[in-house]
């Protein structure tokens, strides 16, 4: 029989997973649409790039910040409330006011928003995975996934139906900004935050390092992916409109399923064999699959890719926390901040490989560099005997 605090972690996990669905949600919504966007205020894919970068930037400042000083104040979940009442009209007010400056703007304040998000939900998941004994980090993943699936969903089929973007953005928009009750009501209580006493900023050990690393490059470069493929799909590949989000769709699909094992994967061949390995399969399956410029061969693919790859960054989470030293928000908020770096060069560097080679040199590069970060992680896990099966026993909070 369930006690009282296992009930409320158990609802703290779901009111946190919504967060995550919620933030890609809408950045979906807005990636699957910046096909208008470009028409819209007639601006170059470097130009696009540029407000990631600022993006980046601004997560990053924000992230370490956000760690140090706002979390011990108000707590994790209050962070969280924060977050998604920043971000839930940004992609509307965007396309309302269709201004290449105003994107600019805005994208400082996504920035900060993901900023104050990223190292609290990944701290409440590492909270709830360490009392509750249960590897949550793959399951949390896929709210991502369900978020872009359903923001990918919605703005295709919007899209096919010739629905102003202006329309679908303020009423997910206005959900969003609603769906903050969730996280009012049900959110992880503040007694069970970790609270780094010591807001001196620090170096993480080379370890950390290593695995934030990874992380860092799946970010700078998955948004081939989430930026690019809808575009990639109507120029390159000749795809009718409401095929536009189909990418987004079939890699996030493939995510959720593989999530919805992960615990059982990994208990049964290990956290090497899931991450890296797997990864490396997918990395090549990509691949090939690009050669044949077909789209139902390259829909299946990305199908796979996504299964594949979908836990790299969830087994980077759990051991970088198993080989951390520092409380539990201080190593996720070094994680997310060096992951974060990879949105600050990702951006720069994808569009203007776009500019340059074009659209579909960057999924080939995709596969290419997944399967070399996967080599690299696969190295990096045989170096030591790691984070078993049993669980995350992570370091006690200090």
């Amino acid at each position: 029989m369930e006690n009282i605090e296992t009930k409320e972690l158990k609802t703290a996990f779901y009111a946190t997973f919504s967060q995550g669905f919620f933030a890609t949600l809408t950045f979906s919504m807005f990636m699957v649409n910046s096909p208008i966007l470009f028409d819209l205020i007639d601006m170059t894919k470097t130009e696009f790039s540029m407000g990631f970068i600022i993006f980046g930037i601004c997560n990053v400042i924000t992230n370490q910040l956000t760690t140090r000083f706002l979390l011990p104040k108000i707590g994790s979940t209050n962070c969280l409330i924060i977050a998604r009442l920043l971000y839930a009209f940004i992609p509307f007010s965007i396309f309302y006011f269709s201004s290449y400056n105003f994107f600019i703007f805005v994208s400082m304040l996504w920035g900060i928003s993901i900023g104050i998000q990223a190292p609290n939900i990944f701290t409440q998941v590492a909270i709830i995975e360490e009392k509750t004994k249960k590897i949550l980090n793959p399951i949390f993943k896929s709210s991502f996934n369900f978020g872009f699936l359903l923001g990918a969903g919605i703005s295709s089929l919007c899209l096919g139906l010739e629905i102003d973007p202006v329309y679908t953005t303020f009423i997910v928009g206005l959900f969003v900004f609603i769906s903050t009750l969730t996280m009012y009501f049900f959110g992880l209580n503040m007694k069970y935050d970790v609270v780094n006493k010591d807001p001196r900023f620090s170096i993480p050990n080379y370890k950390i390092i290593m695995f934030a690393s990874i992380n860092m490059c799946i970010i700078a470069f998955m948004g081939i992916i989430i930026q690019w493929s809808p575009l990639w799909l109507v120029t390159d590949l000749s795809a009718p409109i409401f095929l536009v989000g189909s990418i987004v769709i079939f890699f996030n699909l493939g995510e959720i399923i593989s999530n919805m094992f992960a615990s059982k994967l990994i208990t049964k061949l290990g956290e090497v064999i899931v991450g890296p390995c797997f990864a490396m399969v997918g990395s090549t399956i990509l691949v090939l699959s690009i050669f044949s410029q077909n789209i139902i061969i390259i829909f299946i693919a990305i199908t796979l890719f996504g299964m594949l790859i979908s836990n790299v960054m969830p087994i980077v989470f759990r051991q970088a926390v198993k080989n951390s030293q520092n409380p539990i928000p201080v190593t996720i908020s070094h994680v997310s901040s060096i992951a974060f770096v990879g949105a600050i060069f990702g951006p720069a560097v994808v569009g203007i490989s776009a500019e340059t080679f074009g659209l579909t040199f960057n999924m080939y590069a995709l596969g290419v560099i997944m399967f070399l970060i996967a080599l690299l992680m696969f190295f990096i896990m045989r170096e030591d005997k790691l984070v078993g099966v049993e669980g995350i026993e992570p370091t006690p909070p200090k």
